[in-house]
């Protein structure tokens, strides 16, 4: 680990339903020329003309009208459609938690089962202060479980960070697994919980997670777009992702933690779903309401931010969810009091993608601000130089018109740009921002990562 990086790192998601045929997505589609189709183009533009995503769908619910709009490179090079399939990451934990209260509504278990009920016998859970880690608690991300199993986090991480890991390196990782905190006591982000909520209901119910998902949740909400394993039949649909410098990136695979980030999906489903979860909430009695509605009831005595089972509540009372993986980042929010909702689909791993999903909301609400202004070539140019960073120099350059931070001992870091002076790096998920003085010369280049904040001075001469 470079300096950087370690400096960095220590600052601070009845019966089962027969399933129908998954039909392939239709060929040809043209997204319908909507009412919001300036508005959501002003606020995507600047992300492909900085480089910053290769291709994105946004899809906007308003009180039951849909429209959506495709930028950037598809399939076959064509810009992308409705149809085309994107992977969701972290927004297949809605699709968990949608299990889990269907087992629940099924009385199969409860929240408060304990997880350990669900495993085979001999199979060591950890404890801690004698409190066991319920299903309710993996669904929170407040079990006390890291943010990934031991296992994974000890091997170098490959491009495909989650491959092979099968039922009995969970096992194995269980037993070995020490808990941040006692059960129910903190809420931190796990992978590795969400993951263990999947595997486990899919051993409860008998057929494993995938089929699992697939016969009382996919099938019965009509989501024929939405995948576990892509079907054959849809592949020539299927994005290619990059990273956030725009290079190929290898689709990932979760094994036994599927249930944490395996959904590959369309915006038309997603749409769908956002329907669905807005029909819930007006109090339908349709398939799986009752379920749905379950999802969405807070969890947490919070009059702010909130919680529910796989959805994140903000202070307005909209639900939201954000994913990633290695070549994707999705972004979904619905709100039951307008009646509207997003979806961001992105075939580019980089957390701005979330800037633009929130965007969307602002565009539906008639409060978007323009986007802001990106560095011009020569604002990238002045920002070039070394720059003291707790005494390890880094060096700011340009190549093929992006900026980078180069460090000794790390690999070259994209700086995607925010606004002319503000960029995101994600390899180390942290913002820099370039201080300018009267002069009009680069002072400092400051870091923020969570509550921290690190300045860099430019050292003299440059």
């Amino acid at each position: 680990m470079g300096a950087l990086l370690a400096v960095l790192a220590q600052s601070g998601c009845s019966a089962p339903a027969k399933v129908p045929p998954r039909n392939a997505p239709a060929a040809g589609e043209v997204d319908p020329a909507g009412a919001h189709r300036a508005a959501v183009a002003a606020q995507v533009q600047p992300y492909l003309d900085s480089e910053i995503v290769s291709g994105v769908v946004v899809g906007l619910y308003d009180v039951g009208k849909l429209e959506i709009y495709g930028f950037g490179k598809g399939p076959a090079g064509k810009p992308p459609n409705g149809h085309t399939l994107y992977e969701l990451g972290s927004i297949t934990k809605v699709y968990t938690n949608l299990l889990l209260a269907d087992a629940v509504q099924r009385r199969e278990v409860e929240l408060d089962t304990p997880v350990a009920e669900l495993l085979p016998p001999g199979v060591t859970v950890p404890t801690r202060d004698k409190t066991a880690i319920t299903l309710k608690h993996l669904a929170l991300h407040s079990s006390g479980l890291p943010k990934l199993p031991p296992s994974l986090v000890t091997r170098k991480v490959p491009p495909d960070p989650y491959a092979s890991y099968g039922e009995d390196a969970l096992y194995q990782d269980l037993i070995g697994t020490e808990l941040v905190t006692p059960p129910g006591t903190q809420i931190a982000y796990s992978n590795y919980g969400a993951g263990l909520l999947g595997f486990a209901l899919g051993r409860k119910l008998g057929a494993g997670y995938a089929k699992a998902l697939e016969t009382r949740v996919l099938a019965p909400l009509g989501l024929r777009e939405t995948f576990v394993t892509v079907a054959a039949s849809a592949g020539a649909h299927r994005m290619l992702g990059t990273d956030d410098d725009l290079r190929p990136a290898p689709r990932w695979t979760w094994g036994a933690l599927a249930g944490a980030g395996v959904i590959t999906s369309t915006a038309r489903d997603q749409l769908r779903m956002i329907d669905l979860e807005l029909d819930a909430a007006a109090g339908s009695k349709g398939p799986m309401r009752p379920q749905l509605r379950l999802t969405q009831e807070p969890q947490l005595e919070n009059d702010g931010d909130n919680q529910s089972l796989g959805w994140m509540i903000d202070p307005a009372g909209r639900y939201w969810h954000n994913g990633g993986t290695g070549g994707f980042r999705s972004y979904i929010s619905f709100d039951p009091k307008t009646k509207r909702g997003v979806v961001v689909l992105a075939s580019t791993a980089t957390t701005l993608v979330d800037f633009l999903g929130r965007a969307m909301v602002d565009v539906l609400d008639g409060t978007a601000k323009p986007p802001p202004a990106r560095p011009t070539p020569v604002q990238r140019t002045s920002y070039v130089g070394k720059y003291d960073f707790t005494g390890t120099v880094l060096s700011v350059v340009v190549a093929d018109h992006r900026l980078y931070l180069e460090g000794p001992g790390e690999p070259r870091h994209r700086m995607a740009p925010i606004t002319d002076r503000a960029f995101w790096i994600e390899g180390l998920q942290a913002a820099a921002q370039f201080v300018v003085g009267k002069d009009g010369a680069v002072e400092n280049l400051v870091f923020k990562v969570g509550d921290r904040q690190i300045v860099a001075p430019r050292t003299p001469g440059q």
